[in-house]
């Protein structure tokens, strides 16, 4: 069974096919690697001059400007006072 994944820049469902990873944040993005098909394109690759190699990346690394805030952190213990530790003698 294939895994299925979401897409880091519109949140809709990609595949193995019709998506790539990016170089930068690691995340998958939809990336259409073929011009005679339609497809979604959520970032773009191109090759690296100084390595010969393709780089990835998705449209939130490549225009940090309009990437969303961060989703706020997680209270794990809300109204618990931290814990406090005896000072063995």
């Amino acid at each position: 069974m294939a895994e299925a994944w979401a897409c880091a820049v519109c949140g809709d469902r990609v595949d193995e096919a019709t998506s790539s990873v990016c170089n930068s944040c690691g995340e998958r993005f939809h990336l259409n690697q073929r011009g005679d098909r339609p497809g979604k394109d959520c970032g773009a690759v191109w090759i690296n001059e100084q390595y010969l190699a393709l780089e990835f990346a998705c449209k939130r690394c490549l225009n940090p400007t309009e990437r969303p805030a961060p989703p706020k952190a997680r209270v794990l213990r809300p109204g618990l006072a931290p814990r406090r530790y005896r000072k063995r003698a």
